[in-house]
């Protein structure tokens, strides 16, 4: 099937196109790929007879927008839990969830109540809550309720009785289980002590109908313009991908990150980063170096200043992150390191230097997922090892009220001006659902490092912020290189996925206040319509 684009603006983003040449206002495409793109004079002459036309009205398009990290299972499940954000205090917060809790005991059986993206950063008493203040509105019905970070549980009673845990359950590696005076369980489990929990939790029933929700979660990212996505959720995360595209349903790319759980089936397949096709690839093996900001289990060089002994945590140690950065390099495997922390950033990069004659021989890209504080060294190291640098620029401005610990400290922070100028390859993201998957509020945070009401006033450390083409091809053109498909995707010329977005504000003329409330008109992927705004 052919069709035939037009009365359009389109920002191509290929750099072979001749700069001086008129901006295209056609695009013609047969099934999935792009045949060419120009005036409508010139594709009408390449157009069989019998094509299909989409007249876009005058729309702005871009080649389709990416997310290099986003967690799509639990921001799917996010649409229907309990969202806690805008809570400013831990009754506000308990408030929120008592017609979750009332919901949950009305449906009986093993009903949990799930979510939460709770912030006791931002509550007017910044205190860590417990267990007993949810058995308060929740006496009888389970409760697991993640930080916004996701790298914190608070449990009720009731839910850690059904887990089987208490007083005499040891702290996993890597994480902890947080304990009163008389060490009996506070419901507060950290790091390594989320992930079962979590994991085991998101693929039962307590998580709800993945299938449903994804789809959901799906249309949702094609609202934003999302057309392709770096997926870091779990085993059932990719099998529900994988049911939604064999009833036809998947409309939006997914390279999906390896998690250590099922590296080893991974493997037995014969699978290398890169396996797959357009439409379902593997990516990258995941694995945690560290902890969060919001939990301060980041691991820092220093002690956080009012906290004196707290380097942070790291989740695994220097050799055990060795050992699987070559084990899974051996393999053909890519790496991608969660890492916010400074010595975290140091180990991970230590990890990728004793490995770098296996990631040369395979052509691999390893990753650094936040990069969030660097020693200025380090980032000299990443240019020189080709670790790509994975970011999400809405951190930056949500995270000023914790960066106070900074002053005085020699780091590089949210450093994406840095670390481009090193030659440091950069990929933008979101980390839904911790912030809103949509493209243009990280286009907006990585050009002007504000909040969405423009504080403070000039942006934080202005000089680490991006132009608007280097944050759009943060999200396009790195987006492609990231997974190593820059080749098919990230811009617009022929042969390249017919994958775009049509919006009705240019984002490197308009306001930049403005780019950040964009409203897409249509997004296109596979040169299909995926979504139009009157559907």
């Amino acid at each position: 099937m052919f069709r035939l684009y037009h009365h359009a603006r389109i920002h191509t983003l290929d750099p072979s196109r001749d700069p001086a040449a008129p901006i295209p206002e056609a695009l013609l495409a047969r099934d999935e790929h792009v045949v060419a793109v120009g005036s409508l004079a010139e594709l009408q002459d390449l157009a069989p007879p019998g094509h299909q036309r989409v007249d876009l009205g005058g729309a702005v398009v871009l080649p389709g927008l990416g997310d290099g990290h986003i967690h799509t299972s639990a921001y799917a499940r996010s649409l229907a839990e309990p969202d806690l954000r805008g809570c400013t205090s831990l009754t506000a917060a308990l408030e929120a969830l008592r017609p979750h809790v009332d919901r949950a005991r009305a449906r009986g059986g093993s009903s949990w109540v799930f979510g939460g993206q709770w912030n006791a950063n931002s509550w007017d008493v910044p205190v860590l809550p417990d267990r007993h203040s949810l058995d308060a509105v929740a006496p009888d019905v389970p409760v697991a309720l993640g930080s916004l970070d996701w790298h914190t549980l608070w449990l009720n009673t009731r839910a850690l009785d059904l887990l089987g845990l208490d007083r005499d359950t040891p702290d996993p590696a890597g994480g902890s289980y947080g304990r009163d005076a008389h060490g009996e369980l506070t419901g507060i489990l950290r790091e390594a002590a989320v992930v079962p929990v979590r994991d085991g939790l998101m693929a039962s029933a307590a998580g709800g109908d993945i299938d449903e929700q994804l789809a959901l979660g799906q249309r949702e990212l094609l609202r934003r313009g999302v057309t392709s996505i770096h997926d870091i959720d779990g085993a059932t995360c990719l099998a529900a991908f994988q049911r939604l595209r064999e009833r036809g349903g998947l409309a939006v790319r997914v390279h999906k990150l390896v998690r250590q759980e099922y590296f080893q089936d991974v493997l037995d397949q014969g699978l290398r980063t890169g396996s797959g096709d357009a439409w379902i690839s593997t990516g990258p093996l995941k694995l945690f170096a560290d902890g969060a900001l919001g939990s301060h289990t980041c691991h820092m060089s220093e002690a956080f200043p009012d906290e004196p002994g707290n380097h942070g945590m790291p989740v695994m140690s220097p050799e055990d992150l060795g050992h699987w950065v070559r084990t899974a390099a051996g393999a053909g495997i890519a790496c991608a390191v969660h890492a916010i922390g400074d010595r975290a950033a140091a180990h991970v990069l230590d990890a990728l230097q004793d490995s770098a004659a296996l990631t040369r021989s395979f052509g691999l890209r390893h990753r650094i997922e936040h990069a969030q504080y660097l020693r200025r060294p380090d980032v000299a190291r990443m240019a020189a090892l080709g670790v790509t640098a994975s970011m999400q620029p809405q951190h930056c401005p949500s995270d000023l009220p914790l960066n106070g610990f900074l002053e005085g400290r020699e780091l590089v922070a949210y450093g994406w001006r840095t670390l481009l100028r090193a030659g440091v390859d950069l990929v933008l993201g979101s980390d839904a659902p911790v912030e809103d998957p949509n493209p243009f509020h990280g286009i907006h945070a990585a050009v002007t490092r504000q909040r969405p009401d423009g504080t403070p006033p000039g942006g934080w450390q202005p000089h680490e912020a991006l132009t608007r083409s280097e944050a759009v091809a943060g999200c396009t053109r790195a987006v492609a290189r990231a997974s190593g498909e820059e080749g098919v995707k990230g811009a617009l010329a022929p042969g390249m996925l017919a994958d775009f977005v049509a919006v009705y504000r240019d984002p490197f003329t308009e306001d930049i206040a403005a780019v950040r409330d964009t409203v897409v008109e249509a997004t296109v992927v596979g040169g299909r319509v995926r979504y139009r705004r009157e559907d």
